[in-house]
């Protein structure tokens, strides 16, 4: 599993941290003017040395990768006491999904936000069915992603074959990284996509994606069967010291207790209702009336079907396939852009 995203997109996220704050002081009790939402891009770069590499970013994109691994080697994850179909599975399935659309054309793989483990286990997959992969391009904020990302691929792509793009998502649009006449593959894995307002990502995939071109998505369902593996994830070691981090990267001195909600949201754009989940740390101490509840991360959670819905009401795709656990609960989507 991923998971706390680069997500840096523009307006729109704006506004869906107003709706967070909104619905946490809500369900919380605690006013609005002592609740601080920061921008989701401010955990993962250094705003005055942006491309400098420091310890805490290196701790970030670390956990990250270390929730991706353990997620994807847990036989279990995603399984019922019924059925069996873990995430591993899913991915395993998406991915002959993807091969068997792609036929025989070659492929430029874009990853928006850097992860070895889902990475590797996807291109390798891909050059087993015989898929000629001419480019991979990763886009991050996070300049320690590049290192590792870059000596992870070297066992499966040739030095010249693997690019970087160190710029805001929303930037790569302008920037000269496709690969003229390449049918481009756009990967956003981790629950990533919940990171972001759905009309910036909409716009965002506007922008980067040609007619004919591949978006691979994973995302975190709102199951039938119940919300616990929501509250499972963010209540794990790993999830709780990526807040830790976010909190003292701006606050290091602070004492806090760590907090997970799971709270309604309703955005104009939108049809019906979903959820966000919030991780928060509430500060030790603080005097009454200041703010006290720092707001580290918040991803939207959709059903199977609004998942679905909300890649298609644009128009401008087709979900050619969607893969979801036994359990409901993660699912991986491929859509063309038509």
């Amino acid at each position: 599993m991923s998971y706390p995203a680069t997500g840096e997109l523009d307006t729109p996220t704006a506004g869906l941290i107003d709706h967070v704050r909104r619905a946490v002081s809500r369900y919380s009790g605690i006013p609005e003017p002592e609740i601080i939402v920061s921008e989701n891009v401010e955990k993962y770069y250094d705003n005055l040395a942006p491309e400098r590499v420091n310890a805490q970013l290196e701790q970030v994109f670390h956990l990250m990768w270390e929730l991706n691994r353990v997620g994807l080697g847990s036989p279990d994850l995603g399984n019922t006491g019924h059925a069996r179909l873990p995430l591993v599975q899913a991915l395993r399935l998406i991915v002959a999904d993807l091969r068997a659309v792609a036929g025989a054309e070659p492929l430029q793989y874009t990853e928006l936000g850097p992860e070895p483990s889902k990475t590797t286990f996807i291109l390798r997959s891909l050059r087993a069915e015989g898929v000629d992969l001419r480019r991979y391009t990763g886009v991050d904020i996070n300049p320690a992603s590049r290192e590792t990302m870059e000596r992870e691929l070297a066992t499966l792509l040739p030095a010249g074959r693997i690019h970087y793009q160190q710029t805001l998502f929303s930037d790569l649009a302008r920037t000269d990284y496709r690969l003229p006449g390449t049918r481009n593959l756009v990967t956003m894995l981790g629950f990533a996509e919940g990171n972001e307002h759905p009309t910036a990502v909409a716009r965002l995939l506007d922008d980067i994606l040609r007619p004919g071109d591949l978006f691979l998505s994973e995302m975190q369902l709102l199951s039938p069967s119940g919300w616990s593996p929501v509250f499972d994830f963010y209540r794990t070691d790993l999830m709780r010291k990526f807040s830790e981090i976010t909190l003292h990267r701006s606050r290091p001195d602070v004492e806090s207790e760590y907090c997970v909600f799971l709270v309604p949201l309703e955005l104009p754009e939108l049809d019906s209702p979903l959820m966000a989940a919030v991780t928060a740390e509430r500060i030790v101490g603080v005097p009454t009336g200041e703010p006290g509840l720092f707001v580290t991360n918040y991803c939207l959670k959709f059903s199977a079907a609004e998942y679905l819905r909300l890649r298609e009401r644009s128009g401008q795709f087709v979900v050619v396939a969607q893969r979801t656990t036994a359990d409901g609960s993660i699912a991986f989507q491929l859509a063309q852009r038509k």
